[in-house]
């Protein structure tokens, strides 16, 4: 049953016809629990509601039921809720939808004999999981903790790294067949108001059935939504959504699930990680650097590989060219339709490992890798050199997992057009990658700003990590590549 269901019913102030609404409301709920309470003096009648396992049954015991019964004079809802239970916080609403909504989020509610208003007792117990370290953001050296499921635990998380009066943490609804809450995180002084109003907008517009977890709202309020490219940062750390927010930027933590969005989210973020800051600034830099020019390689050598064995054979030495034209010789594919085999079977392999449990799924993926493609050479199925090709780019692969699908398509894409005119193709296809990333905007923000200046304050964290004494410096840009 819908809210607009639920507030279409006609109320009434008695009990009874309260109770009759909620056994409506609830039917076939097994978990759904209501209760009568009589004060002392027999003179107040009262029920309650809640949900099992969705409470603290121990706060249910001891301040709502037990001040009932020892309550012995007459109490309006308000009188109730100031006076008589002890819970910490309470609310009273003749809204029964909101009452509703209040109670499956683990509240108590209270009914009181000849009242309208519904007094909700935050009585929340259900069970979370511990605060621990992410799989995929795991540091060598720096803070372990992790975000959960629990939108109040995270707002903790970030408020113990953020310990200023200028962080805001502003709880919202977002519309869904049952209201989701989220929070955005910000430093007020710091985060572009322009930004922040384009993000309520959206906000504003999103209508969904259900969602299950942060790529749900992501895909709804993000730019270029057909775009490979990411527009809204993911991230499951405390210290980097901390450090997000010390840049300007506003996080989005969502009740029910541990990844946090940050907008707006550049280019460059997808090239840097939390262990840059966490060890010597050299060896952040050429960690980056590494990273920018596996991705490059990635997306670039089975396409330069197809380019000058088939189109351009007089730029390959004549000792190589012979080499690969005899590990090409009784091979029945064409190099093309040999690449795009493989690969496909390569990304085959990866995502059984991915499917199956860990322990299986890892020697899946090795051992299925090297026995097919040793049995594909000996069988003359596949050229070596080929193999070693798609081999360096799945390595390649592992360097920035953030940009995986990203990649697997510039590198089909770079691949289909050399295999069509050869390195001007080639060619052709990464100019329209630069512009078409240099045409995208995230939240009103240039996508590769970083690309507008060469002045030494505006690159100090962007292709390279200065010293942090260095990155702590006023910028004269308003808007860097991120630092995280």
């Amino acid at each position: 049953m819908t809210n607009a269901e639920i507030q279409s019913m006609a109320r009434g102030s008695t009990l009874s016809e309260n109770e009759t609404l909620l056994k409506r409301i609830f039917d076939k709920d097994s978990v759904f629990n209501l209760r009568y309470v009589t004060s002392r003096n027999g003179e107040n009648r009262y029920f309650i509601a809640y949900f099992d396992g969705m409470v603290n049954n121990q706060i249910v015991d001891l301040n709502i039921l037990r001040p009932l019964t020892l309550c012995e004079r007459d109490s309006t809802p308000s009188d109730l809720a100031q006076r008589v239970i002890t819970t910490d916080t309470f609310r009273i609403t003749e809204d029964l939808a909101q009452a509703c909504t209040a109670m499956i989020q683990g509240d108590t509610l209270i009914f009181t004999e000849g009242y309208r208003e519904i007094v909700a007792a935050s009585s929340k117990g259900f069970q979370t999981r511990s605060v621990d370290e992410p799989d995929f953001e795991k540091n060598i050296r720096g803070p372990r903790e992790g975000f959960t499921e629990s939108i109040i635990t995270n707002t903790a998380l970030l408020r113990r790294c953020l310990v200023s009066p200028d962080l805001k943490l502003d709880m919202q609804s977002v519309t869904t067949f049952s209201d989701r809450k989220i929070c955005l995180c910000y430093l007020d002084t710091l985060v572009d108001q322009a930004v922040l109003e384009r993000l309520r907008k959206r906000l504003a517009r999103v209508e969904m059935q259900t969602m299950l977890s942060a790529n749900y709202l992501e895909e709804r309020i993000r730019d270029s939504r057909y775009s490979p490219f990411k527009t809204v940062g993911m991230t499951e750390k405390p210290d980097i959504a901390a450090a997000k927010i010390l840049e300007g930027r506003i996080v989005i933590i969502i009740d029910g699930t541990p990844s946090v969005l940050t907008v707006p989210f550049l280019f460059l973020e997808y090239f840097q990680s939390g262990n840059d800051y966490y060890s010597n600034f050299w060896l952040g830099s050429a960690q980056r650097i590494l990273r920018l020019v596996g991705v490059f390689l990635s997306v670039s050598v089975p396409a330069i590989y197809i380019a000058l064995v088939c189109f351009h054979q007089e730029m390959i030495p004549v000792k190589l060219l012979m080499s690969i034209a005899s590990s090409r010789e009784g091979v029945p594919l064409s190099a093309v339709l040999e690449l795009f085999v493989l690969l496909a079977t390569f990304e085959l392999l990866n995502e059984a490992g991915v499917m199956m449990p860990q322990g299986i799924g890892n020697a899946l993926s090795t051992v299925g890798g090297v026995v097919i493609g040793q049995a594909a050479v000996d069988a003359r199925f596949i050229s070596a050199p080929l193999v070693i090709v798609v081999a360096f780019t799945g390595l390649t692969d592992l360097l920035v997992p953030k940009m995986k699908e990203v990649m697997l398509l510039i590198r089909l894409f770079l691949l289909a057009l050399s295999a069509m005119v050869g390195l001007y193709g080639y060619i052709i296809g990464v100019f329209f990658v630069l512009a078409y990333l240099i045409s995208m905007k995230s939240f009103g923000v240039p996508y590769t700003s970083f690309l507008a200046t060469w002045k030494l304050q505006d690159v100090r964290d962007t292709v390279i990590r200065a010293p942090i004494w260095f990155l702590h410096k006023p910028s004269v840009r308003e808007h860097e590549g991120g630092k995280r």
